[in-house]
């Protein structure tokens, strides 16, 4: 069946439309990521399906010996989640993840699933597939971008600005689940260096300008951290390899003077711009922040090796918090605002270290791949991955940055394989 290819890339392109878009208001404020949750699960479900029948099919073999050692490292994830679903402190949370959240056992393990199908359909997809899946993706986070901005413009009691102190959050239910989107696929609009079509690149222009203008004002101060210093960091590689440095260090003079200008200056009139000065206010949410992660070392310390349990951090973390954080009726504590640290609490050092081992084996694979290849889509999904998690180290994971962000992987996976012009299947 010569429809099947395509059917893989559109349910991919479903799955990231559901990732940017799929939100319904009027559902309970702790639901909000419900609708998410159901789709991500519903479409690996299809795509599993699709792909059993394209693997049946064209009679396709894997060779246990070449599958990539990525594929491998997920196999340890997956083992480190299961320990810590099966030795859980509430099996009930961690099977199905805290409210807000949602990221619990089955959330994980559909993550997996899902990363095993992704890297199945690139790898059996032409390269011009995998372009239309990443166009879709800009398309996507313009889309999403512009209903963020309708809010300032026409009143929309779904989306009231206001409920977020005048911060942009659109149809993410927070300006940080917005945020963290945004910097995962701003670095696609690179693609439009390789198109011939001006139109397109006027679209592609004004579509990042609407989307940085989105960005802006969610007022999320890790996410442009995380967008500034990644982009920093692919400059540094590229400059090596090609040695450009006099433009590299025209780029980071350019932005520590626009990081000097921003910090200390007092916007107080602007809410989005006061966030990004320096000011009592905001020197408190990192003390805040450092607090969090204080109190969350000490409840590592009661499951180091295997963690908590998924989503088990609410109620728990209670006992090591200053008293100005003790939940009450108007917010509970459920994240340390550090993911890795979360990582720790909730999957143990067995968990950490799969994750860390596995994101590092890949980043190091990438950057070998990229000497032999001139791969642009490979370049920026290695941005938004290196984004995503300087993003985590300052806030924490979302359902939508957990589908792009393992989508990418598989992508790499297959880009390392064909840069080397190695198959597994």
């Amino acid at each position: 069946m010569k429809i099947l290819p395509s059917l893989q890339i559109f349910t991919l392109c479903l799955l990231i439309s559901g990732a940017g878009l799929l939100f319904i208001p009027s559902l309970e404020p702790d639901a909000f990521e419900y609708p998410k949750a159901m789709f991500f699960i519903l479409t690996t479900a299809i795509l599993s399906i699709l792909n059993l029948i394209h693997w049946g099919l064209n009679n396709k073999k894997i060779s246990i010996k070449k599958i990539p050692i990525p594929i491998k490292l997920i196999g340890f994830i997956f083992i480190a989640e299961l320990l810590a679903f099966i030795f859980s402190q509430d099996h009930s949370i961690s099977l199905t993840g805290a409210p807000y959240r949602l990221q619990g056992f089955i959330a994980e393990l559909t993550i997996i699933i899902s990363l095993l199908n992704t890297t199945y359909v690139f790898a059996n997809t032409r390269p011009k597939k995998h372009l239309i899946f990443f166009t879709w993706l800009i398309i996507i986070t313009i889309i999403s971008s512009v209903i963020s901005l309708l809010p300032y413009i026409i009143e929309i009691p779904f989306f009231n600005i206001w409920d977020f102190y005048n911060r942009a959050f659109g149809i993410f239910g927070n300006p940080n689940y917005l945020a963290v989107f945004l910097i995962s696929s701003i670095p696609f609009f690179g693609l439009i260096l390789n198109n011939k079509s001006r139109l397109i690149k006027i679209f592609s222009l004004a579509g990042l300008i609407i989307t940085l203008s989105s960005l802006f004002l969610t007022g999320c101060r890790s996410a442009w951290i995380a967008l500034i210093v990644s982009l920093l960091i692919t400059g540094l590689i590229i400059a090596i390899q090609k040695k450009r440095y006099k433009l590299l260090l025209l780029a980071i003079t350019t932005i520590f003077i626009t990081i000097c200008v921003f910090t200390f200056q007092q916007f107080q009139n602007t809410p989005s711009l006061s966030r990004l000065s320096l000011t009592k206010n905001n020197l408190g949410s990192l003390t805040t922040r450092l607090y969090l992660q204080k109190s969350g070392l000490q409840l590592f310390k009661e499951h180091p090796l295997i963690g908590s349990g998924q989503d088990t951090i609410a109620g728990r973390i209670e006992p090591y918090l200053p008293e100005y954080l003790k939940s009450n009726d108007v917010f509970y504590i459920d994240r340390t605002h550090n993911e890795f640290l979360d990582i720790l609490i909730m999957q143990g050092l067995l968990g950490f270290i799969a994750y860390i081992t596995f994101w590092i084996y890949l980043f190091i694979e990438t950057i070998k791949s990229s000497i032999h290849s001139n791969n642009l889509t490979a370049t920026l999904s290695t941005i938004a991955i290196i984004s995503i998690h300087i993003y985590y180290t300052g806030n924490f994971t979302t359902i939508s940055s957990n589908i792009l962000l393992y989508t990418l992987a598989s992508y790499l996976i297959i880009a390392n394989l064909q840069a080397n012009k190695e198959t597994f299947c």
